[in-house]
């Protein structure tokens, strides 16, 4: 291996910390003497250890010289260089040839505001209300898109400068998180190093810096004696000096505290903390800066006894694609073919990828690839089998595979032990552990021990060098198991763990890696009776991903039951997103089938195929040859991948055969632009093409007509949103669309059309008396010039439906497009959502809505309406006769004043449904609302979803919905109800004859307290549907909402979504529903169901002779 590798400016390496393992017994016992004494002193100075009397200024500051000396020295010599592997003798590198790269995951200030670096802009907590939430998140997703480092920091001292938001003070508490091996020791190391030798700036204020392990010290421990213990030598300073000089000089002095999670803590009472947990939880020297490391998760850190608010919190990244790429070439600098062949494995895979991140793996990966096969293994296990096998022979040679396997299964047992443990601790001791496998696994470096010291009990703790060779080893002692009761417990207890657990949200991982997915994927490694037991199990959770790979690893020469193949090979097979290692899979597993199936046509059940995000330069022909398969295939989606007009003339050659495909998306596949004429002679050969997508595949002018001669005579539905190239030169492309004889509906949203534009295409589509809907949303263009292009619109007679959102239209635009769909007899649809600049100004344009008295359906959500808005709105809409549907949505200045406004609704009294949702509607605000619209009798759908100020006072305001007693529709979704509105609003509905769908969705506050409410639900008797979708109801919930909906006669549909709390306890509550034996249907999808709640919701289903409808879906 060359010499210079080590020597790489851009490396990140994991430093294995060895404690000196021959320190006297004797001396370990005077240490814990001491220690207990002093923890019954009291701990007011930050160092615990009594003094007698003050030291003088100049010999505190002389002590404070001497230290600082001391442990310069310490960093400048043993402490300025890592070992890399523990199989890898002699190899060491010194840290200044170690780079880490950081990013900023979160900063915190006193109120846990949140405050993202380099953003200036005051957080409004009103956008964090629901109502504007998904306006705010569109909003920072382009931020993010504009910044590619999303918080990345260009060096750790920035981890010295970040300040609580208010009050502009030093955040001094630190918490640095990463994965075993990504590089946190060797950053802590890089730390002390620069502080030592000047290096940087922003160290230099620190007087003093102590860089300690927390794996060698226990909950008690004392900050003076790992000190004297670990950087300085006994009695060669004064410690009452040192003392005085830290206590009085606090914010000169930095502490280094590496790897929490290795230290012991037993409890969270702050009585039994040493000095060191204290400075932590600032109890003790509340002005020192400490920073701490700590594997993920955070929680035994940071929580009230030890890390609060305001801490800053920085997450250690592994390499880049950059780093790995420069580190292969380094390794390999004279065989550039070697390093190519690795550097393309490892882009190819995202195991590989996320495995080589590590610097301890990714050197791995370089040795094993330096070895005489020249290539790295196709599966995890095989690639895992082959390290260990180097690591155990690099050490002994003579070694035999057997042995290794005997080493790997007697540690594996342990592994296993911990792994499927609740608390799932890794760190082991010796005694846990066999021997001479313990012996064995310690010299060639797969386990590793240092010493700890645990109350007056002092042991070496063992741990795997990186937690997949844990997982690893743990696989391998439960295949020696395989054909045994405790093989298929195991299984049992692993599978239900995976369907009953969830990931947290804002949880970095994807939702398929689980718990367990390596400890299944080592346990079906090569071995097909473990992988037949293992599938047969996970299949009935469903996750298609951990299946095909579970059945990559075990590369079986024979096919899964026929159970596992039915379950992947469905009517609507969905793989999007899905990594690079999971679609080889899947392609591994549709070749397998192909060729195994022996007549059983399993392709032939696929009607709907969804590809999200997959690499088609790699796996395209895998896809065309298993699309010949496919012959009832329907919907085909390649959707935001890499295709290339070569691939996608080879996926359409494919089709070509299939009689049955109707629907095509390719959006998002960016490479097609420019050469859709490429794809002609194929596009012809699709007959029964009904719906194209090319939504932002950067179309230009020249690609609209090859479409369109291809395809003219079939197509129906043609989506080009998003090619923004289209705009301006419509007059090139416009006219071809006038071939397309049969088409129904045209997207060109997001196309930065011109004014000038809307004439060509017009005038082509205008011969198309198909057409019905035509989207021109998001052409910001066309607001303030309508007069230039609206006059062409009537040509489009025909048009039902006509979208013109967010097109920034004006009062002054209203006119030409009143005036030309009033010449345009069949529309009836008009959606002019977010165009703001309407709020304020409508006496200047309603009065034009009139002239389109054919419109059935008007929607003027996000258009900033006042008050004053509405009285010319509704004077307009009231001689429009056959309009049916309003849509005021989002409109939030029309909240507290509907006094004002209210009067005027019941002048549109042909209206049949009223959408106020988001309106920011007060208590205040009903009485008015409800007074009008009782005089519109044919209102009979009612939305008054999100907003939110109706909760906690409908004793104020339920009286009045009564009025309205022919609504058939009441939506209070989402609108902080609580248990003490219901028996208002049940009162009123009860007194509503004609109302039969009650929506209370989302209203959380319901949940764990039906008790109090659920009896009034049955005065609501004449109500046909109950929708409580996502109301956090608990099993206690049930037994009240039953015995009410009990003695609802006419209730036949009942909705309980998302009300996951009713999951893993059916037992509980599914007994009380066979007294709601009216129902017909009973929707339970998303409620975390598992299979303990399936049975006692069947025999109570069986109880309910007039159910027809079930829904337990979306339920692991």
């Amino acid at each position: 291996m060359p010499s210079d590798v080590w020597s790489c400016p851009v490396l990140t390496y994991a430093k294995l910390s060895f404690e000196d393992r021959r320190r006297s017994l004797q001396e370990d016992q005077r240490i814990l003497q001491e220690d207990q004494r002093r923890r019954q002193q009291e701990d007011l100075p930050l160092l615990t250890r009594p003094t007698e009397g003050t030291s003088g200024p100049d010999k505190v500051q002389a002590v404070a010289s001497k230290v600082n000396e001391a442990v310069k020295k310490v960093y400048k010599s043993t402490g300025s260089y890592v070992q890399m592997l523990p199989w890898v003798d002699d190899h060491q590198m010194h840290i200044m040839n170690i780079f880490t790269k950081l990013c900023l995951v979160e900063q915190v200030d006193t109120r846990g505001k949140p405050q993202i670096k380099g953003n200036n802009m005051e957080l409004d907590y009103k956008m964090f209300h629901p109502a504007l939430r998904e306006l705010y998140e569109k909003m920072q997703s382009e931020t993010r898109e504009g910044n590619p480092n999303k918080g990345e920091m260009k060096s750790y001292e920035e981890i010295f400068k970040f300040q609580t938001h208010h009050e502009g003070t030093p955040i001094k508490r630190i918490v640095i998180s990463g994965s075993a091996g990504i590089g946190k020791t060797t950053l802590i190391d890089k730390i002390a190093y620069d502080w030592a030798m000047g290096n940087s700036e922003t160290l230099n204020k620190f007087k003093l810096v102590f860089a300690l392990k927390m794996g060698s010290l226990q909950q008690s421990s004392n900050l003076e004696d790992a000190i004297f213990e670990k950087l300085l030598a006994k009695d060669t300073v004064d410690e009452s000096a040192l003392k005085e000089f830290i206590d009085k000089n606090q914010d000169k002095v930095l502490i280094l505290l590496d790897g929490f999670d290795e230290c012991k803590i037993t409890t969270t009472d702050t009585s039994s903390f040493g000095s060191i947990l204290k400075v932590i939880n600032r109890k003790l020297g509340p002005e020192c800066w400490v920073v701490i490391t700590s594997r993920p998760p955070l929680d035994k850190l940071v929580n009230s006894s030890l890390v609060m608010k305001p801490f800053t919190h920085v997450r250690v990244e592994g390499f880049s694609k950059t780093d790995i790429n420069e580190y292969v070439n380094k390794f390999f600098p004279d065989d550039h073919d070697k390093a190519s062949k690795l550097i393309e494995q490892i882009e190819l895979s995202d195991t590989l990828s996320d495995l080589a991140e590590s610097p301890m793996l990714l050197l791995l990966m370089c040795l094993l690839m330096g070895s005489k096969e020249n290539t790295l293994p196709d599966t995890m296990t095989r690639l895992y089998n082959k390290a260990l096998n180097y690591i155990f022979k690099r050490k002994t040679r003579d070694i035999k595979d057997a042995e290794i396997s005997r080493i790997l299964i007697s540690i594996g047992k342990v592994a296993l032990g911990s792994l499927i443990s609740r608390d799932q601790s890794f760190a082991f001791r010796e005694g846990d552990f066999e021997k001479t496998a313990l012996d064995a696994a310690m010299n060639a470096g797969v386990l590793t021990s240092e010493r700890v010291i645990d109350g007056l009990d002092t042991y070496q703790r063992v741990s795997f060098i990186h937690h997949t060779f844990l997982e690893y080893c743990a696989a391998m002692y439960w295949q020696s198991l395989i054909n045994t009761e405790e093989f298929d417990r195991i299984l049992d207890q692993t599978v239900k763990t995976e369907s009953t657990e969830f990931t947290p949200l804002g949880d970095p991982r994807s939702s398929r890696l689980t718990r367990y997915e390596y400890l299944f994927r080592f346990c079906c490694g090569d071995n097909e009776a473990c992988t037949n037991q293992i599938l047969k199990k996970i299949h009935q959770g469903r996750d298609s991903q951990l299946i095909v790979t579970c059945y990559f690893e075990s590369q079986s020469k024979e096919l899964p039951q026929e159970n596992v193949i039915s379950s992947l090979l469905t009517g609507d097979i969905d793989i999007s997103n899905w990594n690079n290692d999971s679609t080889n899979a899947f392609f591994h597993f549709l070749k397998q089938v192909a060729a195994l199936s022996r007549g059983n046509d399993y392709f032939s059940k696929v009607k709907r195929l969804v590809m999200n995000d997959v690499n088609f330069q790699r796996f395209g022909t895998d896809l065309a040859k298993a699309l010949k398969l496919m012959i009832n295939l329907q919907s085909l989606s390649l959707i935001i991948g890499s295709l290339t007009p070569a691939n996608t003339d080879q996926i359409l050659l494919s089709l070509a055969t299939l009689s049955t495909l109707t629907q095509l998306d390719l959006s998002g596949n960016t490479a097609l632009g420019g050469y859709v004429s490429l794809l002609v002679s194929q596009l012809m050969k699709l007959k029964r093409l009904k719906k194209l997508s090319l939504l932002g595949c950067s179309l230009v002018a020249q690609d609209v007509s090859p479409i369109a001669e291809s395809m003219g005579d079939t197509l129906v539905d043609l989506d080009v949103r998003g090619n923004r190239a289209l705009g301006g030169c419509a007059s090139i492309w416009g006219p071809e669309l006038g071939k397309m004889e049969c088409l129904q509906d045209i997207h060109l949203e997001r196309c930065s059309l011109q004014g000038t534009d809307i004439e060509p295409i017009a005038v082509a589509l205008s011969d198309i008396l198909t057409l019905v809907h035509l989207n021109l949303g998001d052409n910001q263009a066309l607001g303030g010039c309508a007069s230039l292009w609206a006059l062409h619109l009537k040509r489009m007679n025909h048009l039902k439906e006509l979208l013109l959102v967010r097109c920034n239209l004006t009062d002054a635009d209203m006119e030409p497009i009143a005036e030309s769909m009033g010449d345009m007899p069949n529309l009836s649809h008009l959606d002019l959502t977010g165009n703001v600049a309407l709020g304020s100004c409508a006496p200047l344009w309603a009065l034009h809505l009139k002239r389109m008295n054919h419109l059935k359906v008007l929607l003027l959500p996000l258009c900033n309406l006042t008050d004053a808005d509405m009285e010319p709105i509704a004077e307009s809409v009231g001689d429009m006769p056959n309009l049916s549907h309003l849509d005021l949505t989002g409109n939030d200045a029309l909240g507290s004043c509907a006094p004002l406004w209210a009067l005027h609704l019941k002048r549109m009294n042909h209206l049949k449904e009223l959408i106020l949702a988001t309106c920011f509607l007060t208590d205040a605000d009903m009485e008015p609302i409800a007074e009008s619209m009782g005089d519109m009798p044919n209102l009979s759908h009612l939305d008054l979803t999100r907003n939110y100020a109706l909760g906690g006072c409908a004793p104020l305001w339920a009286l009045h919905l009564k009025r309205m007693n022919h609504l058939k529709v009441l939506l209070l979704v989402w609108c902080n109800l609580t248990d003490a509105d219901m028996e208002p609003i049940a009162e009123s509905v009860g007194d509503m004859p004609n109302l039969s769908h009650l929506d209370l969705t989302r209203n959380y506050a319901l949940g764990g307290c039906a008790p109090l409410w659920a009896l009034h639900l049955k005065r609501m008797n004449h109500l046909k549907e109950l929708i409580l979708a996502r109301c956090q109801l608990t099993d206690a919930d049930m037994v009240p909402i039953a015995e009410s909906v009990g003695d609802m006669p006419n209730l036949s549909h009942l909705d309980l979504t998302g009300n996951d709390a009713l999951g893993s306890c059916a037992p509980l509550w599914a007994l009380h529903l066979k007294r709601m034996n009216h129902l017909k249907e009973l929707l339970l999808g998303g409620c975390h169901l598992t299979d303990v709640d399936m049975e006692p919701i069947a025999e109570s289903v069986s109880d309910m002779p007039n159910l027809i409808h079930l829904d337990p879906t979306r339920n692991h």
